[in-house]
């Protein structure tokens, strides 16, 4: 499986369509784009979630799992992944329902707090500073081990901003599984331009613009 977290500061630039994004001002941290089991998709397009099914956790969804499409309703955002990759998950007993898998996603960002080892770790949002693909993989590593991927997208002056974490699971959600191809391209959401993070320049991690969020440095 896929654990994969994205940057607000960053979604936004790698979205060809200016005019449909928008970062909500609750919105200060890594959030979970999705949880994805490997070469699989829409494993049973009958299997139902509804509103109600996520009342439990809808406040920790809302913080850690937004829409951040303007206009699309955070459930129809979580619909959305639950037909296309939960109901595969739903093949492993602990995630066997809705609410079990998106038990389990939020489980798992609560779980890899990437803000803090960030943060303490002297990794802070900036236009101004950026940082080596080793430097960042050597804070993330003793967190997440070897096997996960820095995805990035190109602003409009040619930075090279980070905007996705994908980390590689088991299914019973630990960590150590070897890189899997995946059967989709995960950065076709909305013709976004999303790209493995270059090894040979430096990464910028720019801040949250809510007010310009497809130029957060410009």
């Amino acid at each position: 499986m896929h654990l994969t977290l994205q940057w607000p500061g960053s979604f936004c630039i790698g979205i060809n369509n200016k005019t449909i994004c928008k970062i909500p001002q609750t919105v200060r941290k890594w959030t979970i784009h999705g949880l994805w089991p490997v070469r699989t998709g829409h494993c049973c397009d009958c299997w139902p979630i509804y509103h109600s099914h996520l009342q439990e956790i809808e406040p920790e969804l809302t913080q850690l799992w937004p829409s951040l499409i303007k206009g699309k309703h955070f459930f129809y955002f979580w619909r959305d992944e639950w037909i296309k990759h939960g109901t595969c998950a739903g093949c492993e007993e602990s995630m066997g329902s809705p609410l079990l898998y998106f038990q389990v996603a939020v489980k798992l960002r609560k779980h890899f707090d990437i803000d803090n080892i960030l943060e303490s770790s002297g990794i802070k949002t900036s236009c101004d500073v950026s940082y080596k693909h080793d430097d960042i993989r050597g804070v993330l590593t003793p967190l997440l081990g070897q096997n996960y991927d820095l995805q990035c997208v190109t602003d409009s002056e040619g930075r090279e901003a980070w905007i996705q974490l994908k980390v590689n699971l088991f299914r019973n959600q630990t960590l150590g599984c070897p890189k899997q191809e995946q059967k989709f391209d995960r950065f076709s959401w909305f013709n976004s331009t999303g790209h493995p993070c270059p090894k040979n320049t430096t990464i910028f991690y720019v801040p949250i613009n809510y007010e310009n969020p497809h130029e957060p440095c410009n």
